[in-house]
């Protein structure tokens, strides 16, 4: 059985999977021209879905029957109708989602303490030698609602419960089991929950349904005190409307670390908002990242070559 990796993960986690496993092949790549080569006879492909994915080079792959992102988001595979591609040529597609649940729930509770704490503006005082006791405020008692309850939604729960903060839940299909939040809600209810919240966080995966989710008319429905938080895709949010929002003073203030283009326009009109906070992408990022999702991954191939349930199997039609 051959595996081939698209992207350079560290000889260490290579040798790895291969004592682990009898009987398989591993070829690691980047080069457009040799990976050409190498998926003719790949059954297995792990790639870096946050690039460019190209569907030609899987189309390639005529034994290929399992795709491994080693991201949790697969929007990527959007393009040229490669769902639909995977589904008729029964190609199994797996993510790595759930092991950003710390590191992004932990930045997520970062943002809302530096708001609430106005972190920022005493750092401003601090550079200048000035001493002023700033009003500030803290989470206990605030509203929140998370759009998308995955490992990462459901994580951030637990930790505002910590604070005290009072969680709503809103997802596709309404649940009334899941830990630390008060009461989930629908997507239909969206607005109800905006009017209710004074943080708002999307941990939601982008799809056909929630791109373009939030837009003026959402901004509209929320609290002037209100701050709104994306650590899940850009697209999913119309950032044109978002910008014309915070600039209006129509929401507070927002935190963001995924935009509709990465690496974020130079020139765009959010550095020149004093109301939010920007990071670049970097809410997933931490030091075990390949270690974990190889973990996932050697999960995967045993589940895979046993013949028994995978985990974090991705639904063509849902798109995630």
């Amino acid at each position: 059985m051959k595996i081939l990796f698209s992207f350079d993960l560290k000889d260490k986690y290579l040798k790895s999977i291969e004592s682990s496993f009898e009987g398989i092949e591993i070829v690691k790549t980047e080069d457009p021209n040799k990976l050409i080569k190498e998926i003719k006879d790949t059954d297995i492909l792990a790639a870096m879905l946050m690039r460019e994915f190209d569907l030609n080079l899987v189309r390639k792959g005529k034994k290929l029957k399992w795709i491994q992102s080693w991201s949790a988001g697969v929007d990527t595979f959007f393009k040229n109708n490669s769902f639909q591609y995977l589904k008729d040529n029964e190609i199994i597609l797996t993510s790595v989602r759930g092991i950003h649940k710390d590191s992004m729930s932990e930045q997520v509770i970062g943002y809302m303490i530096s708001i609430t704490r106005r972190f920022h503006d005493l750092y401003e005082l601090q550079k200048k030698r000035e001493w002023d006791r700033l009003k500030v405020d803290y989470l206990k008692g605030k509203n929140l609602a998370i759009f998308g309850l995955g490992a990462v939604g459901k994580e951030i729960a637990k930790k505002a419960n910590l604070f005290k903060m009072n969680v709503m839940g809103v997802k596709r299909k309404v649940k009334q089991d899941i830990p630390y939040i008060k009461k989930i809600y629908s997507h239909k209810k969206k607005k109800e929950v905006l009017s209710k919240s004074d943080f708002v966080v999307v941990t939601l995966p982008l799809t056909d349904k929630t791109r373009g989710f939030f837009g003026y008319e959402e901004f509209e429905a929320m609290s002037k005190k209100a701050h709104f938080i994306n650590v899940a895709r850009g697209q999913i949010v119309k950032e044109k409307e978002l910008i014309r929002a915070l600039e209006e003073k129509i929401i507070a203030g927002a935190a963001l670390d995924v935009y509709q283009k990465e690496p974020l326009d130079p020139n765009s009109k959010l550095y020149e908002l004093d109301n939010v906070i920007l990071t670049p992408h970097t809410s997933g990022l931490y030091p075990n990242y390949n270690k974990e999702a190889v973990s996932i991954f050697k999960k995967n191939l045993r589940a895979y070559l046993d013949n028994k349930k995978m985990i974090n199997v991705i639904d063509p039609d849902l798109q995630y």
